[in-house]
């Protein structure tokens, strides 16, 4: 008997049973061709949006091209971060610039000089499930700011990150299910309420990048992901079913994996 199944379903599937016992398949649905070399970032509807010097490209879920623009202007992109299906916003840590395009990639605002915001080295971003609202890391301050991209001017911060945590390598910054991940490759997954509070410290080495759902956790490693249930934090692996992968969303129960070929769609199914 088998089943395509989503993170909450492997809980009830996978716990008491081991991976001898268990089969696991990886389905592949889909393959997005992109260059290695380029920005990649995905909305909740699985429009892909993709940047290089080309400019800027969307595709919808099955690839198709929607639309196509170059701009000369922005800087190099450090990030995509689609806000909704009808915001996206270009992050360049190279200008220090943060600027919005709509669902068509045409520029509707002017761009954000972080500067201005007094953010002198921001790295990473993220999108907030709070409306029209960023977070943003400040490496030279230490510092996480959660700002209002409106005329709110309305912030909330997380200071000396690096005194307190000791967190000096964050290469991934998420929020989901109104929590705030960071992904520090040497020491962890560090996980904030959004007050600001830490609440969990997942204590693993070697991370390539991470992401949740609902219900778990779920940790990129070289050859596997690990699923961390949530609430009783017990653990389940499963091998992966390509190499040399960069990147990971799992999104509408399925894994997105990004390598050298492109931007993988699996589902995943399991048979006892």
């Amino acid at each position: 008997m088998k089943w395509i199944i989503n993170i909450l379903f492997l809980w009830t599937s996978f716990l008491g049973f081991s991976q001898d016992s268990t089969n696991i398949q990886w389905k592949e649905k889909f393959l997005l061709k992109i260059n290695k070399s380029v920005t990649w970032s995905m909305d909740n509807l699985e429009n892909h949006y993709v940047s290089g010097q080309f400019g800027m490209i969307k595709y919808d879920s099955v690839g198709q091209l929607k639309f196509q623009q170059s701009y000369k202007s922005l800087g190099n992109t450090t990030a995509l971060v689609p806000i909704n299906s009808m915001k996206l916003v270009h992050f360049s840590e190279e200008q220090q610039t943060l600027c919005y395009f709509d669902n068509t990639l045409t520029s509707s605002d002017d761009c954000i000089d972080l500067v201005d915001e007094e953010i002198i080295s921001a790295t990473l971003v993220c999108r907030s499930n709070q409306p029209n609202k960023l977070w943003v890391l400040d490496n030279v301050n230490s510092t996480l700011v959660l700002l209002s991209l409106d005329d709110s001017h309305q912030r909330q911060e997380i200071k000396n990150l690096r005194g307190i945590l000791d967190l000096d390598h964050v290469t991934k910054m998420i929020e989901r299910n109104n929590q705030l991940l960071l992904l520090d490759q040497e020491k962890g997954v560090f996980i904030f309420d959004l007050y600001g509070t830490l609440i969990e410290h997942i204590d693993e080495g070697d991370v390539i990048d991470v992401d949740a759902s609902e219900n778990a956790f779920i940790l990129l490693f070289e050859d596997h992901v690990k699923l961390i249930n949530r609430r009783t934090l017990e653990e389940q692996s499963m091998k992966l079913p390509i190499s040399d992968i960069t990147q990971m969303r799992y999104v509408n129960d399925h894994f997105f994996l990004r390598n050298s070929k492109g931007v993988h769609k699996f589902a995943v199914q399991i048979s006892k």
